[in-house]
């Protein structure tokens, strides 16, 4: 595998699992002005599913996706990205992010079960990230709503590293699939490029309202991005495949994929679901892998773009080799998530509990 180059950046919020002052976790963990209880008993703590040898212990499964991740509520964040400065905007989502944090014990378990094995099973660590997680998820949505209300963002960027990678890429011919994670500000990836002269195509699954989907899929609209909603259309690969063929430029998620593209590998040691879709879309069509993510930075948002994964497209027409290759690109990712811990975001359970 090319070797993977992560660009630091000094200016990131501070990562728990760095510091070499972390002590002991105790049963209460300060973070910040708040404790978080982590004593089993209490009713803000993680609830456990048995025990695990490998010390890492499973959150209770909340119902699903938050109640407030709903199309009236999308349009009026993207309404008040419109009308309300930036800066009091995300002092306002910040206050919200916060009550949410200490009002929703079941999220803030299942973000502090997410995180603990990137620490190393370090609990005290793990509580403080999680709170840092809350905040920076506040000014993402900040940022995302500004972007999906049309206005402009590219003052939010501080840089882009690892351009020549995507053009090495597309120098191939045979496509470009970006592989990304939610790690960031993922979706700005797309006005990037298509500042670039590049049309993309984003491959994401159906938001939990069929009217939302419509509304995230309006606002790429606007930047000249392309939706396609994997659900029940048996076609939608091949149009994907085309698309790669005619060196177009695709992009995927490959981290909490839907069921029928799940294979178990492995991250941080522990068994997480991937999306096998772009070993799938490798084999069919010969695309370049090329994995990115977009951290957000004191400074701005800073895209990097590491090296293309490599493969063997004959070898793919073997099953076990494209699980393979599945693991090899969700782990050029690990280096990035530990950096960038805190913007890791996932509210739902990632680890599977058997």
């Amino acid at each position: 595998m090319a070797p993977i180059h992560v660009h630091k950046q000094v200016e990131t919020a501070q990562q728990p699992s760095s510091s070499g002052s972390i002590m002991k976790p105790s049963p209460s963990v300060e973070a910040g002005a708040d404790a978080v209880d982590l004593n089993p008993a209490s009713s803000t703590a993680p609830r456990i599913i048995g025990s695990r040898a490998d010390g890492v212990l499973r959150a209770e499964k909340p119902p699903g996706p938050s109640t407030l991740y709903r199309a009236e509520f999308w349009r009026l964040g993207v309404q008040l990205a419109r009308r309300m400065p930036h800066g009091l905007l995300s002092h306002l989502t910040r206050q919200a992010a916060k009550a949410y944090w200490l009002a929703c014990a079941s999220r803030r378990r299942v973000v502090f079960q997410n995180v603990l094995p990137a620490l190393h099973g370090d609990q005290q660590a793990a509580a403080i990230t999680t709170r840092e997680l809350f905040q920076q998820f506040a000014l993402k949505l900040t940022d995302l709503w500004r972007y999906e209300s049309g206005l402009a963002i590219y003052d939010l960027f501080h840089n882009l590293t690892g351009w020549e990678h995507f053009q090495q890429a597309q120098a191939h011919g045979r496509g470009v699939l970006i592989l990304t994670i939610h790690l960031g500000n993922w979706e700005f990836g797309a006005p990037l490029l298509t500042e670039r002269g590049v049309k993309l195509q984003v491959i994401t699954g159906p938001e939990p309202q069929a009217e939302l989907t419509a509304v995230r899929q309006s606002a790429r609209a606007r930047w000249g991005i392309e939706t396609l909603a994997l659900g029940g259309d048996p076609f939608a690969a091949v149009q994907v495949i085309r698309r790669l063929e005619a060196n177009n430029a695709v992009a995927l998620l490959m981290d909490r994929p839907p069921a029928p593209t799940a294979v178990r590998v492995k991250l941080f040691g522990q068994p997480i679901d991937a999306s096998i879709s772009a070993a799938e879309l490798a084999r069919a069509s010969g695309c370049a892998l090329l994995p990115v993510y977009l951290p957000r930075a004191i400074r701005g948002y800073t895209a990097q773009i590491l090296p293309e994964i490599p493969y063997e497209r004959p070898a793919l027409r073997d099953r076990q080799a494209r699980l393979d290759l599945t693991q090899r690109i969700l782990a050029a990712f690990e280096p990035a998530i530990r950096l960038y811990l805190n913007q890791w975001y996932h509210f739902v359970p990632i680890w599977p509990s058997e």
